[in-house]
């Protein structure tokens, strides 16, 4: 049987490109991680952030059915993400002056450090919202324990929606086969994913085209599927589950990819339309060019399954 390579990803649910960063709580209090700038820095063209804010609370509720009406109190945090623009990026080179500041030099090599090719994105409005379980966290600090973590993003000029995920913990009550559906430890993911082949890629990517189907994701029909990366994901009672992103493509040409979680069931816990927030690419002397890619980090699928 052919072995399908994949890409062994850590954190393999991160939304590519989102400026966060860690808060400093008060003692006691859990450290949660911010997203985005200061809203009050975003574009006057921007939808505003209470209608990012509906958009995301409903995309949410439609692909992980969470119903926030019965949550009682969850925390909401939204911030903008500028478009951004290779060109804009600062190749220069300094040398300190001895006493309190930098100064500029020639750089000759520039053009060797600038990137092929780099896409020109979209602005974003990106959340998170976090949802206190009652539980306690996993003393080891891999993984807040005690909330359910979600995220979205939204187009800031469009609205359209351009990624959701979710890192949900639970108790084992609750999923009493638990052990039956995780792998144990990261290495045991790891293995697993590195070896999975032909066959697995036919059981994902097909997994992927029904979902894709039934949730509508699409304008057009669902042509193709292909799984391009696999890796491991914590919050599962302690437990390390399977995490698998699968590249959906409509007859349209409409693009996503999908994130399943454990080997059976495949949950979704992530779901990304990276070319919604593309607009071109440019290349290393400024033209305008084609995109690198409509999925991230993968310019080149070879494995596609058809419907």
């Amino acid at each position: 049987m052919k072995k399908l390579l994949i890409t062994s990803l850590v954190a393999i649910v991160a939304l590519a490109g989102v400026a966060t960063s860690v808060l400093a709580m008060p003692q006691g209090s859990q450290p949660h991680v911010t997203i985005g700038i200061p809203y009050t820095e975003a574009s006057a063209t921007t939808i505003p952030k209470e209608e990012a804010r509906q958009i995301g609370l409903a995309a949410l509720t439609q692909f992980f059915g969470i119903n926030f009406d019965q949550l009682g109190d969850f925390y909401i945090e939204i911030g903008y993400n500028p478009a951004f623009d290779p060109r804009e990026m600062s190749t220069a080179l300094y040398v300190f002056d001895g006493v309190d500041g930098r100064i500029p030099i020639e750089n000759p090599a520039k053009n060797d450090i600038v990137p092929p090719t780099r896409n020109v994105t979209r602005s974003t409005w990106d959340g998170a919202i976090r949802i206190p379980n009652n539980r306690a966290h996993c003393p080891e600090g891999r993984m807040l324990r005690s909330q359910d973590v979600l995220r979205f993003r939204v187009d800031a000029q469009t609205g359209e929606l351009v990624g959701l995920q979710f890192f949900p913990s639970e108790d084992p009550i609750a999923r009493p086969n638990l052990q039956n559906e995780c792998m144990g430890s990261p290495v045991a993911a790891f293995k697993y994913a590195d070896n999975m082949a032909d066959a697995h890629n036919v059981e994902f990517a097909n997994h992927g085209m029904q979902f894709a189907k039934q949730a509508n994701i699409f304008e057009g029909e669902v042509l193709r599927a292909a799984t391009i990366a696999g890796g491991w994901m914590l919050g599962r009672n302690d437990a390390f589950e399977l995490v698998t992103i699968v590249a959906i493509e409509s007859t349209d040409g409409e693009t996503a990819t999908l994130t399943f979680q454990g080997r059976n069931p495949k949950e979704l816990v992530g779901l990304d339309f990276f070319w919604r927030m593309v607009d071109y690419a440019i290349d290393r002397d400024g033209n305008t060019t084609e995109p690198t890619s409509q999925f991230v980090c993968n310019s080149e699928i070879d494995n596609w399954i058809y419907r």
